[in-house]
């Protein structure tokens, strides 16, 4: 289940379900997020005006807010900017980067909320029903977000993979048939 976004309003933990606040925590605790942005750009060397772009078109996400409204990112951040830049330095465009980012975060939020409903409605509801104790459906169910969440990043960066490798080849081929 993905992290929830730092603009969407975040119920507070005594609102929830102790089973629900246990997956919350599970969920926004996967990881460090020791940057605010100028500590990115200090990591990256990257343009500020690069990354509020990248912020803006949705393909930079601070991984939560900090008590003070400070955005914070991760290592992951990090490597996610350098790739980036790397997309630039070999001559991708920036409105090309851009265009791909906003593209991108629409058909990943699009699949996210399909994967968090999937989630809720077979995972999550299940095992509240199901469970002798609030202890146990919170243990089984941070069990089950830390086995899926890796999983589905695992089974979408493939499929990802699979279909840019195969439509380049596709275009290949179509470049040569045209040529010869």
């Amino acid at each position: 289940m993905p992290d929830t976004p730092p603009d969407a309003a975040a119920p507070d933990d005594a609102e929830l379900d102790p089973s629900d606040a246990a997956l919350a925590a599970a969920a926004t605790g996967d990881e460090d997020a020791p940057y605010d942005l100028d500590a990115l750009l200090e990591r990256t060397a990257a343009p500020r005006s690069l990354l509020e772009a990248l912020e803006r078109a949705g393909l930079l996400v601070p991984h939560h807010l900090d008590d003070d409204g400070t955005a914070r990112y991760s290592d992951a951040d990090v490597a996610a900017v350098r790739a980036g830049l790397t997309l630039l330095d070999a001559g991708l465009p920036l409105g090309e980067l851009l265009d791909l980012a906003r593209r991108t975060d629409e058909a990943i939020t699009g699949m996210a909320d399909h994967i968090v409903e999937a989630f809720l409605r077979f995972v999550r509801d299940p095992v509240r029903g199901s469970a002798r104790s609030e202890e146990e459906a919170a243990t089984r169910l941070v069990t089950a977000y830390d086995r899926m969440l890796p999983a589905t990043e695992q089974l979408v960066a493939h499929h990802l993979r699979r279909r840019l490798l195969a439509r380049a080849a596709e275009r290949v081929a179509d470049e040569l048939g045209g040529h010869a």
